[in-house]
């Protein structure tokens, strides 16, 4: 089981294919990275390097993310190395600082709580890390000189049921709205893509670990479907959608078909000479989706220079505003979670901003 690769389950190259324009785009730059000890962000940081980029600079919240990936970038874990920064992307005084020292000219912001049912119980972290903490980089982006920001998404973010992917979704509005000010002086996208195999956390990991156990696999509902990449594909991808980025944008990668978990699982077990497992089905937990969407219903969608990223416009509606992020961040730290999913819902919908600070 431990040497199946997600490569071979998904039948696609691990390894992504750059074009110049790429290499031109980050060569002798200097480049942060937040979220960077993450399975997306750190993947990232690996390619960024193979790319020639001048300089990297690592934020994240996790000391011992950091301790790993210095150690893999430099074979010591010493942490003694100012380019590895401690921090809450949700801090403004501390981003300000961190942006003004490194002086990046391209920011790819991977920080992100993601699973979905903790932040179902959770919802304040969701607001804090994945709303305030977009918006407190990108503004600090903006004021430091950045050129290019690129905001990692999810496919969750298209008709959004989950407070991931409400929270998502308002992360790609901050990034929509601030393309859409009056001067906006940056360069910003988003970039969106599904479930990534063998990510830190993963429903693979889960697996793994469950049938090299002998235990019975845990599965929402036989009848689920997800896109899955790779984490080298998906990182590349974002590295190329970062060379189209313009005017704030949502880009949605392509991620094939969708592939059935069971149908996934029973690859896994086949793959790895194992017999089929026994299967607990668990049921589908609060507002996930039996099958997930890359698109909204409203989103027109664009080929772009790229044959596997495709573009969305992300309407604006006011709710990306400082204004109302501060009210729904007010709302969140002292609310039932039940009341901030709702106020969430409702500041999408282009509710009274007024209505969620009270």
């Amino acid at each position: 089981m431990l040497g199946v690769s997600p490569a071979h389950v998904l039948g696609r190259p691990a390894e992504p294919v750059y074009g110049e324009e790429a290499r031109r785009l980050v060569a002798g730059r200097r480049v942060l990275v937040t979220g960077a000890g993450g399975s997306i962000g750190g993947e990232i940081v690996r390619q960024l390097s193979r790319l020639g980029v001048g300089e990297l600079f690592f934020v994240d919240n996790d000391e011992y993310a950091l301790y790993s990936l210095q150690r893999e970038l430099s074979g010591t874990a010493l942490l003694d190395d100012s380019h590895f920064v401690l921090a809450d992307v949700a801090d403004e005084a501390k981003l300000n600082r961190v942006l003004a020292w490194a002086r990046p000219s391209i920011v790819y912001h991977a920080a992100a709580h993601k699973h979905l049912p903790l932040l179902e119980n959770s919802p304040e972290a969701a607001v804090r890390t994945n709303v305030l903490g977009t918006a407190v980089v990108l503004q600090a982006s903006v004021a430091h000189g950045v050129e290019r920001f690129i905001n990692i998404s999810t496919d969750k973010a298209a008709r959004p049921t989950s407070v991931l992917g409400m929270s998502k979704r308002l992360a790609e509005m901050v990034v929509a709205d601030r393309a859409g000010s009056a001067d906006p002086g940056i360069t910003v996208a988003s970039v969106r893509f599904g479930n990534v195999l063998g990510s830190r956390g993963s429903f693979v990991e889960t697996l793994r670990w469950q049938l090299a156990a002998g235990r019975p696999v845990t599965l929402t509902h036989p009848g689920a479907s997800r896109y899955f990449m790779t984490i080298p594909e998906a990182a590349g991808l974002v590295i190329e959608a970062s060379v189209l980025a313009q005017a704030g944008e949502t880009y949605v990668l392509d991620m094939g078909e969708p592939v059935r978990i069971l149908d996934l699982i029973q690859r896994f077990a086949a793959l790895s000479g194992m017999p089929e497992p026994p299967i607990v089905v668990t049921g589908l937990r609060p507002g996930e989706k039996l099958h997930e969407e890359l698109f909204d219903p409203s989103e027109a969608q664009r080929p772009t220079a790229h044959p596997r990223i495709r573009e969305v416009d992300v309407a604006e509606n006011g709710a990306a505003s400082w204004a109302a992020i501060r009210s729904l961040c007010a709302r969140a730290a002292t609310a039932r979670p039940d009341e901030v999913r709702r106020a969430m819902a409702e500041l999408l919908a282009g509710a009274d901003l007024a209505v969620l600070a009270s």
